[in-house]
């Protein structure tokens, strides 16, 4: 089980980045467990990035918000913006290719703050849907998600396009215990990021108030 309602029918789980331009946006309520649902184009092919925004065991939502992302962590999001659109698998674990945000210096995780779904003016929701309606509103703009990739026969059940297809577990992957201790692991946590025209980037990071901040390097599993 993880925190996604939205989880690929398929057993097998390939983390990665998606690298497209952004189509749409919504916010989707779904029982306890509400995304913001993001619609992507690379090239031909139609992706939904699902944003948690709320967990399904109520545990509070703590964020990240950086308007002016300066990358330096090594994983080279201009580059990812600029290169080829669509997919990419990452090696997760010790030496993978994934974020970190314990082990990279992408923010400082001591500074994640809770912040409301929906419903008041300061909320997630409303912060996505100003950062998706511009970059709607600029062709330049590429959207860069890290996190798992699922694909599931039929047409997507948010914005209608066929195969459904995407990434989700857009979020902290490590710390988890209980239900969730298959989740974790090292270099291999979701994040997002949109870079418009001109250099500028925003990031978004998530986490959940029950995950530990101090993991095994090795699994990423809560240190006691």
């Amino acid at each position: 089980m993880t925190r996604e309602r939205r989880k690929p029918k398929n057993a097998k789980r390939t983390y990665g980045v998606l690298v497209g331009r952004v189509a749409d946006g919504t916010m989707k309520p779904s029982g306890s467990s509400p995304h913001y649902e993001i619609w992507v184009k690379a090239n031909d092919e139609d992706f939904r990035i699902a944003v948690n925004v709320q967990s399904v065991d109520g545990s509070e939502v703590l964020v990240h918000y950086d308007p002016d992302f300066k990358d330096n962590s090594g994983h080279d999001i201009a580059g990812l913006a600029q290169g080829p659109a669509g997919f990419k698998a990452l090696q997760t674990g010790p030496d993978g290719e994934g974020l970190d945000y314990i082990r990279d210096t992408l923010f400082p995780i001591d500074d994640m703050t809770a912040i409301p779904a929906e419903g008041t003016q300061l909320s997630l929701a409303n912060m996505l849907d100003g950062q998706i309606e511009r970059a709607k509103a600029d062709a330049s703009a590429v959207i860069v998600a890290f996190g798992e990739y699922f694909q599931d026969q039929g047409s997507d059940e948010t914005f209608h396009f066929s195969p459904e297809r995407g990434v989700h577990d857009i979020h902290f992957m490590q710390g988890n215990s209980g239900s969730f201790a298959d989740d974790n692991r090292v270099h291999g946590d979701g994040g997002l990021f949109i870079r418009f025209i001109g250099g500028e980037t925003i990031a978004l990071f998530v986490r959940f108030s029950v995950q530990a901040l101090k993991t095994d390097d090795q699994t990423g599993a809560p240190l006691a």
